[in-house]
């Protein structure tokens, strides 16, 4: 009987939908030129960055304290890599023990005394990602899911380093947004793209702030200048 209704009810959307369906046919060049004139309005709506290059904007913003439980730093090559997260784990006293995202150009890398396979299904651990993008407006990173980016490495671990190449980072969201739609037109956008701009945190009744609420409590971009 429930499966009846639900049919029925099925249907009746479906005929609304037909009948709202518009009956003028909307001109293509009509459309691209509103879409232009929207986006030239656009530019007087965004917001002044902090500095006129986007990666030295998002640094700025970072240090400004407006990415909320995120600190930053740059380094000249990937090889210096490890060294900046050893001294990462230094500053929180943490064990020389996280988990490293599995692509070549991290894994490569000379970790030393480092261990690069922590479970970071155990509690207070360090995992560290590769960032497709940076946003200086919002003080952003992007990842992108696939099979060398399992998305929970960016939202188990308690502390979460992402390293960023300064080439990439973007003057605005909006910028970011051109690059999505591309992606779709090529038919290759990943099952998740995650725009992470800061610690997770959540507000009680009385105005305290918990950071880390629903992700990593402490946030790392590492930007390196070679990529």
């Amino acid at each position: 009987m429930n499966k009846q209704r639900n049919e029925i009810s099925r249907e009746r959307v479906f005929d609304a939908i037909r009948a709202a369906a518009p009956t003028v046919t909307a001109d293509v060049k009509a459309i691209q030129a509103e879409a232009a004139d929207i986006l030239r309005e656009s530019e007087f709506a965004r917001p002044d960055l902090l500095a006129d290059d986007a990666a030295d904007a998002l640094v700025q913003r970072i240090e400004a304290g407006l990415v909320i439980g995120t600190s930053c730093e740059q380094i000249a090559t990937m090889d210096a890599l490890p060294n900046a997260v050893d001294q990462f784990l230094a500053q929180y006293a943490l064990p020389k023990a996280l988990q490293v995202q599995r692509i070549e150009r991290l894994q490569k890398l000379n970790w030393g005394s480092l261990s690069t396979e922590v479970d970071i299904k155990n509690d207070n651990t360090v995992g560290l990602c590769w960032a497709e993008y940076g946003i200086a407006e919002t003080g952003t990173f992007v990842v992108h899911s696939g099979p060398d980016m399992p998305i929970l490495l960016n939202y188990l671990p308690l502390y979460l380093i992402a390293v960023v190449p300064r080439s990439k980072i973007l003057p605005y969201m909006d910028d970011y947004a051109l690059i999505a739609n591309e992606i779709a037109q090529r038919g290759e956008t990943p099952r998740n793209m995650c725009l992470i701009s800061g610690v997770s945190g959540t507000t009680d009744i009385e105005g305290v702030l918990i950071q880390g609420a629903h992700g990593p409590e402490v946030l790392h971009m590492i930007i390196v200048e070679d990529q």
